[in-house]
């Protein structure tokens, strides 16, 4: 029994085929593991696009006159809609909320501060502590998009851990 053990211990025969699969076990997930984050990248690119080509045709559609389009813009739902569903993911992109607009300042670390809504715009920034400018206010549009990821190997890959909505934001100054 010991001579069988000793012999057995002793044989390299196979070995060869055993860490070749181990590795190759490895380099496997690895793969997966590239494509379904690569298509995640892909996905939130996509997703990014539709967002910013809804607030691209809410500017191109509704004239200057219709603004704040959101009030008077009666085809910016049906504009924005048709340019978000315009990318390769289609219709799985959807509007995540309603178009929505406001008047904005900026401050000095140059971030927008929300000074009124779209139906009443205020006289100037005085309200925005540290404000720029003593500029008017300035009416900006924003679009927010959604989409809902589904990894190729659920549980494979780290993609399965990312939020499945990838959600983003665009914005369009309108006047």
């Amino acid at each position: 029994m010991r001579r069988c053990l000793a012999r057995f211990r002793r044989d390299e025969r196979g070995v060869a085929a055993i860490e070749t699969g181990i590795i190759g076990s490895m380099l496997f997930i690895a793969v997966l593991n590239a494509v379904d984050v690569g298509r995640y990248a892909f996905e939130a690119g996509e997703v990014n696009a539709a967002a910013q080509a809804g607030a691209q045709a809410a500017y191109v559609n509704c004239d200057v006159n219709e603004t704040p389009a959101t009030l008077k813009c009666a085809k910016l739902t049906d504009a924005v809609t048709k340019a978000i569903q315009a990318t390769r993911l289609g219709s799985k992109v959807t509007l995540q909320a309603p178009v929505s607009e406001a008047y904005y300042c900026l401050d000095k670390a140059r971030e927008l501060q929300q000074v009124g809504s779209a139906s009443a715009k205020p006289a100037n920034c005085s309200s925005v502590s540290n404000a720029t400018f003593a500029a008017t206010p300035t009416l900006y549009l924003q679009v927010t998009v959604s989409h809902e990821f589904e990894p190729l190997f659920p549980g494979l890959t780290l993609a399965s851990t990312f939020a499945p909505a990838i959600v983003r934001t665009s914005w369009m100054r309108m006047a």
